[in-house]
């Protein structure tokens, strides 16, 4: 009925139209969602806030003023750097160690194999083969479950950050899986641990190299950006 009633009065008087609160999302220090409800209470009628926004206060703290919510998380700790959190084998019924689920498309030791792996293990979303790493920023053309994000500087947990060349063409580029970012007390990204494989540090180049390959490393965020070849150019993220 209430909606019934809203439409009407939308209809009857289409200028007199309540303010609608808009919602920001960033993260404190300790890395826990803070939304922000924006709304003015001075194009918010009387009869309005007296009425319906009293019932709904009680279900979702929003209206009245700007007010910011601190979204009950428990608090999270960064990885241990050198840890591996992929779980990338598993033992077979023959007693043999297999690749889970997760890591069973793509070349294995690649770091498309890797970060195709563990963004699906993370996030659920299984990405189709791209191509190179540096051809990455184009996965929503091939499926409708991810977004990209062009500002690098925001690094999005558990997405896939994705390298391209500097200047040398023939590079095929670089992804890495984004594990957990520690930020400061406005929410700017500091330091950023990710994990991947045939990377900076991997010690076999080119082939699945265990207790290497989705090793957790803590960069901070000007060393995540770049290095010698190759420049940060956005981010894969699952869209919500």
């Amino acid at each position: 009925m209430r909606l019934v009633y809203l439409l009407l009065l939308t209809l009857l008087f289409p200028t007199a139209v309540f303010a609608q609160p808009y919602r920001t999302v960033s993260y404190d220090a300790s890395g826990r969602k803070v939304i922000t409800y924006t709304c003015d209470p001075n194009e918010t009628p009387e009869w309005f806030k007296e009425n319906y926004l009293k019932e709904e206060k009680a279900k979702e703290p929003i209206i009245s003023e700007t007010k910011t919510e601190v979204v009950s998380e428990q608090k999270r700790t960064p990885p241990k750097e050198g840890s591996i959190p992929a779980k990338i084998e598993t033992v077979g019924a023959d007693g043999k160690e297999i690749f889970t689920e997760n890591y069973r498309i793509g070349y294995a030791g690649q770091c498309t194999w890797y970060a195709r792996g563990r963004f699906r293990e993370v996030n659920g979303v299984e990405l189709p083969t791209i191509g190179y790493a540096k051809d990455w920023l184009m996965a929503p053309l091939a499926s409708d479950k991810v977004d990209v994000c062009l500002d690098v500087n925001v690094v999005p947990e558990h997405s896939i950050a994705v390298y391209a060349p500097k200047a040398d063409s023939r590079l095929k580029g670089h992804v890495v899986f984004v594990e957990y970012v520690e930020r400061d007390k406005d929410g700017n990204p500091v330091n950023v641990y990710y994990t991947d494989a045939n990377g900076k540090q991997d010690t076999e180049k080119n082939k699945y190299t265990k207790g290497c390959d989705g090793q957790v490393i803590q960069e901070s965020l000007q060393e995540f950006r770049e290095n010698r070849h190759l420049k940060l150019v956005g981010y894969v993220v699952k869209k919500y």
